[in-house]
């Protein structure tokens, strides 16, 4: 594990804290580390309610969201669609009739960023507006699917590379 990595965290070691996971949060270049382990915390802690996990490599985080039918989800992803438009960010995702697979990333400077933690809690936020069921865990191998999609997807993020 990188040392900076586990400094950059006050939590790391601690009870409860990122030494519980495969691996810790690993920052994007120019990220106040700080703040990002400060609006972390709450979305990967289980016992504040946190329904997302970091990725296996700690450059992401990722959950499943769960509707009762497939127009919710639908308008739930038109919805997260719209916000990644406003903020310029986009997810990696899939969709499996009722249910829908985010991972945030960022892919330029690699890592976890501020923008993708401020759209996992928009994510939440837009879930229970739209009436999210279920435990929000990974189901149905749809990480799978987003992650076939975004390796071949080509390098997404620098300016006029397609």
């Amino acid at each position: 594990m990188p040392s900076d990595v586990a400094s950059a965290s006050p939590f790391f070691g601690a009870v409860g804290s990122f030494s519980t996971m495969p691996m810790p949060p690993s920052f994007s270049a120019g990220t106040d580390k700080s703040a990002a382990t400060e609006a972390l915390r709450p979305l990967i802690t289980p016992d504040a309610g946190g329904k997302w996990t970091l990725t296996a490599d700690g450059y992401g985080i990722e959950r499943s969201f769960k509707f009762a039918t497939f127009n919710k989800t639908w308008e739930f992803m038109n919805a997260v669609a719209a916000e990644a438009k406003k903020n310029k960010h986009h997810p990696e995702w899939s969709n499996v009739y009722n249910t829908t697979f985010i991972r945030w990333t960022t892919h330029n400077p690699k890592g976890l960023a501020i923008k993708d933690l401020d759209m996992a809690t928009t994510c939440d936020f837009l879930a229970e507006h739209f009436g999210e069921v279920g435990s929000g865990k990974k189901s149905c191998g749809l990480s799978g699917l987003a992650d076939t999609a975004a390796s071949s997807a080509g390098d997404c993020c620098i300016p006029g590379k397609k």
